[in-house]
């Protein structure tokens, strides 16, 4: 019985106390109301609905914000975000005068920390900064509520996963994720009047579309672009901050390149059934995009490629310096120096995607192959002349004759011109006749002499009388020469040369033509590199 007596008396002091707190609670949505109706009196219009009253709701399960400077930040924000009075899934839209929907204007700033890995190969390069999404959101304003507390509510990720956040995308990335060791480096601050404030450390290997047209003197653009994925431009527009969009890093250098400077732009991107490009696949949709500016640098390849490559085709040069029968020399030069430049193209070549269009480096590979490919074919030509066994005749000793009877040799000789085997003095003649009656013996004899035509030699017949009246042949004898009349012996108009002194004539000009050619094309070379 006294078992039953203890719990009929708590009972009863149960009942008690919740009918008090009911008339409490009375009391107190009475004294709300009086005050709702004297402020609706007096007209004030800042109280249009019930949800902006901190201490009302719809459901009456809202924790009330009345004492909200007595709060902490975990609190209140629990508080201001509760299902009654805050819906994380839609965006804080405002509507203008006119009724119509004015979008939410985030504005994003991005410190860029590093810019590594351009690799040229794959098209690509990673990217490390920190980005800042800023944008308004009145119903998370708390200076109404906590008029006191004029620092911004700081927290991470517990904190953002109460809000609503603008969901954004790298349009031409390849990988990204947010840094972080014990978790991740996202920060989310809320200022008094509602401003929100997400800042978080990016990691992203982006695309960037490279033109090697003009490697390794090239310029490159590569662009980063921010789009928005969920919301069309009718309900949320991105735009840059106004003052330093983007900043990079003091110590931020590059290994290969030069940092120019950056481009930002502001865009709308179009998403169709058939790009499909965004979640909600048609619509246009807000888009920011920054391109930094990178130059090549190019003291790597002056050193490393050209340098080298232009003192290997001056060494194939050396051949023509060499006789045109050192065939083991002249050969093993031209192919040795032909292999050593193609090893150090490819080494460089390597580091390049395979492009569909001609490169600056290919037309110097190309042009510079072409002059070592030249001076061993020069040495084939040379030393197949060398080993001809006829001789050249030609009408002058210039060039454009030698070059024709080259190319064209004359097989058979001149009649009015004379062996080289019997070049010695022919045989002597006796004049007889009518002159032995006047006692004039004179005997005649006729030598090949030679005549010089231009730089050649050739030879020719002259005549040489000797009167044995007045003189005898002896050692201490004179001669008198009389040459034979025009009409008797025309003049000789050809010059001779042997195959070796061809080939050593087109060594000799081939030592001025390889060299003023290469300097010719060098000056166009680098006259399109930095002046195109």
């Amino acid at each position: 019985m006294d078992t039953v007596t203890v719990l009929l008396g708590l009972l009863s002091i149960g009942l008690v106390t919740a009918a008090s707190l009911n008339v409490d609670q009375q009391k107190l949505q009475l004294a709300n109301n009086v005050t709702i109706a004297s402020d609706l009196a007096s007209g004030n219009s800042s109280l249009n609905s019930t949800k902006d009253l901190p201490e009302l709701s719809d459901d009456g399960n809202c924790s009330s914000l009345v004492n909200a400077n007595s709060l902490s930040q975990t609190e209140l924000m629990t508080r201001i975000t509760a299902g009654c009075r805050y819906d994380r899934m839609e965006p804080p839209i405002t509507v203008n005068e006119n009724g119509e929907i004015e979008p939410v204007a985030v504005y994003a700033r991005f410190y860029i920390n590093a810019l590594k890995d351009l690799n040229s190969s794959d098209l690509q390069f990673m990217l490390q900064g920190l980005l800042q999404l800023r944008y308004l959101d009145s119903r998370l304003a708390f200076a109404k509520y906590a008029p006191s507390r004029q620092q911004p509510v700081v927290g991470e990720s517990a904190l953002r996963e109460k809000l609503w956040v603008p969901h954004l995308f790298l349009n031409n990335e390849q990988s990204s994720n947010v840094l972080g060791t014990n978790e991740k480096d996202l920060l989310t601050s809320i200022y008094p009047d509602g401003t929100v404030l997400i800042s978080f450390r990016l990691q992203a290997t982006l695309y960037c579309w490279m033109n090697f047209q003009k490697f390794p003197f090239d310029e490159q653009n590569c662009t980063t672009i921010l789009e928005s994925w969920m919301y069309n431009t009718s309900m949320l527009q991105l735009h840059w901050e106004t003052a330093n969009p983007i900043t990079f890093h003091s110590q931020l250098q590059l290994t290969e390149y030069d940092l120019d400077g950056y481009v930002c732009n502001e865009s709308v991107s179009v998403s169709d059934a058939f790009t499909m490009t965004h979640g909600a696949l048609v619509g246009n949709y807000s888009a920011l995009s920054f391109s930094v500016l990178l130059t090549r640098e190019v003291g790597y390849y002056i050193i490393d490629y050209f340098v080298p490559s232009m003192m290997i085709v001056a060494i194939s040069w050396v051949s023509f310096w060499l006789q045109a029968d050192q065939t083991p020399a002249r050969s093993m030069l031209g192919c040795s120096t032909l292999l050593s430049f193609i090893t150090l193209s490819l080494s460089q070549e390597n580091n390049l995607s395979k492009v569909s269009y001609v490169t600056m480096s290919e037309v110097w590979f190309l042009v510079c192959t072409f002059f070592i490919f030249g001076s061993l074919m020069e040495f084939a030509f040379v030393n197949t002349i060398w080993r001809r066994n006829n001789n050249l005749e030609l009408k002058k000793r210039t060039t454009k004759y030698i070059v024709r009877s080259t190319f064209v040799p004359k097989l058979k000789r001149n009649p009015r011109s004379f062996n080289r085997s019997h070049s010695s003095m022919s045989s002597c003649n006796k004049i007889g006749g009518s002159n032995h009656n006047n006692n004039n013996n004179n005997t005649v004899i006729t030598i090949e002499t030679p005549i010089i035509i231009g730089d050649g030699l050739c030879r020719e017949n002259s005549t040489i009388s000797l009167e044995d009246n007045n003189a005898s042949i002896g050692s201490g004898s004179t001669a008198q020469l009389t040459d034979t009349p025009q009409a008797e012996k025309p003049p000789q108009t050809f010059a001779t040369m042997t195959p070796k002194e061809v080939s050593l004539w087109i060594d000799r000009k081939m030592r001025f033509c390889f060299p003023l050619a290469f300097i010719v094309f060098n000056a166009i070379f680098w006259t399109l590199v930095y002046c195109i």
